[in-house]
């Protein structure tokens, strides 16, 4: 079961990598902004950073998406598991919402002539926190498998 979930996962990872990479010289192609010679007015536009908060925003959504439904996949074939996933749900649900409670949205210096709107930020603000605190949390979950692994290795 973990492989069809492994082999899901990378293929879903493959296709939204690509569709970033077509998108991107997609977008250039059309434009012809993001070149060498327009680079000073690339910078002072908003278009690159709107593409990449969307496509940002894209992935976030299209992760939370697909932990809730092979997490219910998983339930369903697991009937025990209903508890851990409820709690995981759970966990995951408070970290968007406390990161968002912590998220400024505080203007930032940037050479553009149309800054990006207090929303933008705040949504900013609170997928870079979230960042932080999964990385943190990956980092904690690592040390401790280390720690579990050696203790039970001595018995």
């Amino acid at each position: 079961m973990t492989s069809k979930f492994t082999k899901i996962l990378e293929i879903c990872l493959l296709v939204l990598s690509l569709i970033g990479l077509v998108a991107f010289f997609i977008y250039n192609g059309n434009t012809g902004l993001y070149t060498v010679n327009n680079l000073s007015e690339a910078l002072a536009t908003t278009g690159m950073l709107d593409i990449v908060l969307f496509w940002a925003y894209a992935l976030v959504i299209a992760a939370i998406v697909l932990v809730v439904v092979l997490s219910i996949i998983n339930m369903a074939g697991n009937k025990k598991s209903l508890k851990k996933t409820g709690f995981v749900l759970l966990i995951a649900v408070v970290l968007i919402g406390a990161s968002f409670l912590l998220a400024s949205g505080d203007p930032i210096a940037v050479n553009m002539a149309v800054q990006p709107t207090h929303a933008t930020l705040k949504m900013t603000d609170t997928l870079l926190n979230l960042s932080y605190a999964l990385v943190v949390l990956a980092l904690l979950a690592l040390i401790w498998g280390s720690v579990r692994n050696l203790i039970h290795k001595e018995r």
